[in-house]
């Protein structure tokens, strides 16, 4: 266990991409050359998207860098930057965006765009449209990045506990107290470079203490912690009953079969166009004064959330940026009972407390 001898450096934010300018000029100005920082997470989402619509050269500049971030895209900047190399995310139980693994991602600027690009096929990546060949991108960096469901992996305290602590069931979303039946989780290998991935994933031993603390012996590190680690909600899901989400879900998600790169480019071309259409049509049917006119689109689903947004007099420019970033598996939503919100609050404590030595700064961000 780490024993404070300073005052530990904690700042609370509204929304965790605030971080970002935090790590910039506080930590990152005054790395020496060739340092860098790992990053140890609380949090529910992954927020391992690249910003859209900035040019990879300007991600050096901060203003242009903190206008052009949000909540999903503002770690990797930070990785393009040089400033993390290594990512310890601890996720709740619901979280499914990610498995339990060790994942290595190449960041860097796409050669014909400019823009800031990932080599790694995972869906997350393709259906956001920020997927490009290693071999298409100069000036890369290379994070690692580590992810374990807290609660679900192994116990981080020296000694073996009973606890009668709410676990969480993550096969049938379910709040149980049988302590018996924690399920063990193993982290995963995960080659997300598919010109040289392999077919199967190798198992490797728990992100246990002893681990991340060999991990961290040689670096500085940031802890971030976000409140949906502990309860995540959805706003705009819960605008919509079960049968609208699935219109909803239909409409913007495709799953990624293709293998190649062609393939893969030519589906995020695609889907690019199609996104945009979507944007068109709901812009001509849902933005005054044609609400009211019949609609008249091929697409019977796109239709039937139009109608739907109509009904329900919903935010049709929030929805669709919500659309946008729908993968393959849905968003975090788990309203924790007080009982699962102290389980994970030990299950942090446990982590925390393994730790060996103090972090440069805490950031707590409110927004769940």
């Amino acid at each position: 266990m780490v024993i404070i001898k300073d005052k530990l450096k904690i700042k609370i934010l509204e929304n965790n991409n605030e971080v970002l300018p935090i790590l910039l000029r506080d930590i990152g100005e005054n790395l020496k050359v060739g340092e860098d920082i790992a990053l140890v997470r609380f949090d529910a989402y992954a927020d391992f998207l690249v910003p859209r619509n900035i040019q990879a050269d300007e991600v050096q500049t901060l203003n242009h860098l903190v206008d052009s971030i949000n909540n999903q895209c503002w770690i990797l900047p930070a990785v393009y930057r040089g400033y993390i190399t290594k990512i310890f995310w601890f996720k709740p139980p619901w979280a499914s965006q990610f498995h339990d693994g060790v994942y290595q991602l190449q960041i860097g600027k796409c050669q014909q765009t400019g823009l800031l690009k990932v080599a790694s096929i995972l869906p997350y990546f393709t259906s956001n449209c920020v997927y490009s060949s290693i071999d298409t991108l100069s000036n890369i960096h290379t994070v690692d990045i580590y992810i374990s469901t807290s609660g679900l992996a192994k116990n981080y305290s020296t000694t073996n506990e009973k606890t009668t602590t709410p676990i969480y069931d993550n096969e049938n979303e379910s709040e149980h107290l049988d302590n018996d039946n924690r399920k063990k989780a193993k982290l995963l290998v995960n080659d997300t470079n598919h010109k040289n991935s392999p077919t199967s994933t190798k198992r490797i031993h728990s992100l246990d203490a002893p681990l991340i603390n060999q991990l961290l012996s040689t670096k500085q590190f940031l802890i971030d912690i976000d409140l949906s680690f502990f309860s995540t909600d959805d706003s705009i899901r819960k605008q919509f009953d079960e049968n609208e989400y699935e219109i909803l879900r239909y409409v913007y998600t495709r799953i990624v079969q293709e293998h190649t790169d062609v393939e893969i480019l030519q589906y995020i071309t695609a889907r690019l166009n199609t996104l945009e259409q979507i944007r068109t049509v709901m812009n001509e049917y849902l933005t005054d004064p044609k609400q009211d006119q019949p609609i008249s689109i091929d697409n019977t689903y796109l239709a039937a959330l139009i109608t739907i947004i109509r009904y329900k007099k919903l935010d049709w420019k929030a929805i669709h940026n919500y659309g946008i970033h729908l993968s393959d598996t849905r968003p975090p939503l788990h309203v924790s009972s007080e009982g699962m919100i102290i389980y994970l609050l030990e299950s942090m404590a446990k982590v925390l407390e393994s730790f060996e030595k103090q972090p440069i700064l805490i950031t707590v961000s409110r927004l769940v």
